[in-house]
C-alpha cells in the first residue's frame, strides 16, 4: 500500500507528526508494535505550555490540575511555592497516548496497531517498511519510537544521545487521599546526582520516581527506596515498577537524513534542566508535519526545513536547559537554599511551565550576568574537578569554550 507519509511510533511525538500531516491532507500511515491502551514509562505531567503547544482539549486524560510545587533537598528545607493558574495536568501515559492515537484515527490517519517493524528499504524518495506481515510503501518517513526504538538503526541512521536514565513506581494510599498532594508535585534535589527526585500525584495513587545520570543507575532502587520512605510511605508498597532511559541529544545527532526524519524521544529532545519529553515531542511532531508537506508539495528540495526549524527554535532552548542543568547541579543546595529565603527563582519556572518564557527569554533578563554563566557552564565539562563535583560523566567539552580562550581543543 502506498502513502505519502509513514510514521513508526504511536507515543506523543508520532501521534501529533501523524494527525498534523492528516489535517494538512497527505495521507499517512502510523504503525506501532504495541496494543493500545499499552503502559510507557513516565512521570505523565504535560505543562501547560505542551498543552498550548498541542492545542487539543485534553481533559477527558487528566487526572488533576496542578497549581503548586513542594522543593525539598534531602527531604529538608521544605519550599512551598505555588500559582494563580495551572502548572501542568497529571495524566497516565497509556490514557494520554491512546487519546493522542485517537485524535490522529479522526484525523484521518491509518493506524496499525500490533504491527512490528520488520525492515525498512530506502531508495531515494521512497521508503518501504515491513512491519506485521505487510509491506507498506511511503514518499516521507518519520521515526518517532523512542529512545529504545530500533527504526533509526534499520534506516540507517546513528544517534548521538547522552546518558540519562530514571525509575518510577506507584503506591495507592490507605483510606483518603494526601490532601498535600491535591493540586501540588514534590520534586526533591540531592537525591541523585544530575537529577531530582519526584511524586506525581495521579487519580487515585502517587507516582514515585528519579532520575540521574546513568552511571548511578545500580544505585538507583535503592534511592529510589529512600525517597519514598522520607515522602512518609513504605517502599514495599511500590507496584509498576520500571526504570527507561531519558535521551539527550548532542548538537551532532542527526534529525534528518534524505526523506527521513526523527521526532521526539527518538531524537533526543527532552528537556535536558527538567527532563521533560511530552513537550519536545509534540514541539518536533508539528514541526516535521509542516516541513514533511512543503517538501510533498515541491515548495521544498527536501525536509532540512525541520532541522534548521530545529536549529534556530528549538536547539537554543536544549542548549541553555543544559547550561542551566549544569551550573544548578554544581552545587544544587546552593540554589535550593537562595530559593528557600528569596523566592527568586520561582517567577521564571512558573512563566516556563506555563509558556509564558523560554530558557533563552531567561538568558536575555539575566542580561550582563548570563556570559559568566555560560563560561561557568563550559568549565563545568572541561574540567575533571567541577565533573566531579557536579557528577557529570566524562562528555565531550563544549568547542566554543576554546574559541574563547583563543586555543584549540586539547584533551582534559
Amino acid at each position: 500500500m502506498q502513502y505519502d507519509v509513514i510514521v513508526v511510533g504511536a507515543g506523543p511525538a508520532g501521534s501529533t507528526a501523524a494527525r498534523e500531516s492528516a489535517l494538512r491532507g497527505l495521507s499517512v500511515l502510523m504503525i506501532d508494535k504495541a496494543e493500545f491502551p499499552r503502559d510507557k514509562p513516565c512521570g505523565g505531567a504535560v505543562t501547560v505550555r505542551c498543552a498550548d503547544v498541542l492545542d487539543l482539549e485534553l481533559s477527558p486524560v487528566i487526572e488533576r490540575t496542578i497549581s503548586g510545587v513542594e522543593f525539598t533537598w534531602r527531604h529538608r528545607w521544605e519550599i512551598s511555592r505555588s500559582s494563580s493558574c495551572a502548572l501542568a495536568y497529571m495524566t497516565q501515559r497509556r490514557d494520554l497516548d491512546t487519546f493522542l492515537a485517537e485524535q490522529a484515527v479522526d484525523a484521518g490517519v491509518d493506524f496499525r496497531q500490533r504491527e512490528e517493524l520488520r525492515s525498512v528499504e530506502r531508495n531515494g524518495d521512497q521508503v518501504t517498511v515491513r512491519a506485521g506481515g505487510h509491506s507498506y510503501r511511503g514518499r516521507a518517513f518519520v521515526v518517532a519510537d523512542g529512545a529504545n526504538g530500533t527504526t533509526a538503526k534499520m534506516a540507517g541512521i546513528q544517534r548521538d544521545f547522552q546518558p540519562n536514565i530514571a525509575l518510577e513506581g506507584n503506591i495507592t494510599p490507605q483510606g483518603s487521599f494526601p490532601a498535600k498532594w491535591e493540586t501540588s508535585i514534590g520534586i526533591d534535589f540531592g537525591g541523585i546526582p544530575g537529577g531530582y527526585g519526584w511524586v506525581f500525584p495521579k487519580g487515585d495513587h502517587l507516582n514515585f520516581g528519579l532520575g540521574g545520570w546513568k552511571h548511578v543507575g545500580p544505585t538507583l532502587r535503592r534511592r529510589l527506596n529512600r525517597l519514598v520512605e522520607r515522602y512518609g510511605f513504605n517502599p514495599d508498597d511500590l507496584w509498576g515498577m520500571r526504570g527507561h532511559h531519558l535521551p539527550i541529544r548532542s548538537n551532532g545527532s542527526k534529525l534528518v537524513d534524505g526523506n527521513t526524519l526523527l521526532v521526539g524521544d527518538a531524537a533526543g529532545v527532552i528537556d535536558p534542566f527538567t527532563a521533560e519529553g511530552i513537550y519536545g515531542a509534540v514541539w518536533t511532531g508539528k514541526a516535521a508535519a509542516a516541513s514533511v508537506e512543503d517538501y510533498l508539495a515541491g515548495r521544498a528540495p527536501g525536509l532540512d526545513g525541520y532541522r534548521k526549524q530545529v536549529k534556530q527554535q528549538f536547539r537554543p532552548e536544549l542548549t541553555v536547559a543544559r547550561q542551566l542543568h549544569d551550573i544548578f547541579h554544581l552545587c544544587p543546595s546552593l540554589f535550593v537554599g537562595i530559593e528557600r529565603t528569596s523566592s527568586i527563582l520561582w517567577p521564571s519556572l512558573e512563566r516556563m511551565l506555563q509558556g509564558r518564557s523560554t530558557y533563552v527569554m531567561i538568558t536575555r533578563d539575566l542580561g550582563p550576568i548570563w556570559p559568566v554563566l555560560e563560561f561557568l557552564s563550559d568549565s563545568i565539562r572541561v574540567f575533571p574537578l567541577l565533573r566531579r563535583i557536579s557528577g557529570l560523566p566524562d562528555l565531550v567539552p563544549p568547542e566554543r569554550f576554546f574559541r574563547r580562550l583563543g586555543g584549540h581543543k586539547t584533551a582534559t
